[in-house]
Parts: structure tokens; C-alpha cells; sequence
């Protein structure tokens, strides 16, 4: 899929995860869905520092 923000385009990075279904039922606009939820969690990329208007700061 081909997006565009601000007159630049670019091609969003798909992440793909693991799931298992759940016991949990849901509903929406009157159709019944069965939760999903992740079979491992996404590990988390090493913190970074970032910069924000000069300030830098760890996410």
C-alpha cells in the first residue's frame, strides 16, 4: 500500500505478529467476533535517545 503524508510518498513497513485465539467473544455493529491475542510479546527495540526542538531525552 502506497501512502502520502505532506506531499511525500512512502510505503509503510507491515509488521506481521503471531496470534492465538481466545475464549473472549466480542461483538460490533452486531456481528460476534472471537478475540486474538499475541502468542509471544514483540520484544522491545533498545532504548534510544531522542531528540525533541533541542532537547534530547530517552524513550
Amino acid at each position: 500500500m502506497k501512502l502520502t503524508h505532506l506531499g511525500a510518498s512512502y510505503t509503510p513497513a507491515a509488521q506481521t505478529i503471531a496470534t492465538i485465539e481466545t475464549d473472549t467473544e466480542l461483538s460490533f455493529m452486531g456481528r460476534t467476533f472471537k478475540m486474538r491475542a499475541p502468542k509471544a510479546m514483540p520484544a522491545q527495540p533498545a532504548s534510544r535517545s531522542l531528540t525533541y526542538r533541542g532537547v534530547r531525552y530517552s524513550a
